[in-house]
Parts: C-alpha cells; sequence; structure tokens
C-alpha cells in the first residue's frame, strides 16, 4: 500500500494507512440497472462523499492523471484506431 501511495499519490490509500482498514468499510448503497449507473451515481454525489475522486458521474473532469498512466491510455488509444483503420488487404 504505501508503494501505491508513492505511485499514486492517491487521497484513499493515504487514508488508509492514516486511520486503519478497520475504520473503514465497503458497502453497496443501491442498486440499479446499468442504464442508470451514471444518473445514479451524480444523484450519490449530492451526499458529498469525502473520498469521491471526480465530482462528475461518468466523467474523470478534476481527476489529474499521471503522466505515466496519460501514456498508457494514449498508446492502448493508438493501438485501438490502427486495428480499426487496419485494411484486410494489407496482410
Amino acid at each position: 500500500m504505501k508503494k501505491e501511495l508513492v505511485k499514486h499519490n492517491s487521497i484513499i490509500y493515504k487514508a488508509l494507512l492514516k486511520y486503519r482498514y478497520s475504520n473503514f468499510k465497503l458497502q453497496i448503497l443501491e442498486y440499479c440497472d446499468k442504464n442508470n449507473v451514471i444518473k445514479r451515481e451524480q444523484y450519490m454525489d449530492l451526499l458529498k462523499p469525502t473520498y469521491n475522486i471526480c465530482t462528475v458521474a461518468g466523467s474523470s473532469l478534476g481527476h489529474i492523471t499521471s503522466k505515466e498512466t496519460r501514456m498508457k491510455l494514449r498508446a492502448a488509444r493508438l493501438a485501438r484506431e490502427f486495428k480499426k483503420n487496419k485494411n484486410p488487404m494489407d496482410t
């Protein structure tokens, strides 16, 4: 966990280490249809959860992504685009 904290500087990792695991719980607040997930998540944001990373459901707005993660995401996107645009006659 300490390694992850150094690597990602996550607020939840910091809290888990500082306050100990036993002071946290993971709880399912609601089950919903998969077509309503974003809408329901945004509704849950009205509760102002302490460890919520993104304030807009379904968006990474406000979330700071590391340079390493951005490079991995870029490489994955380029690979998908290359695969999608590859002409079957080229092989």
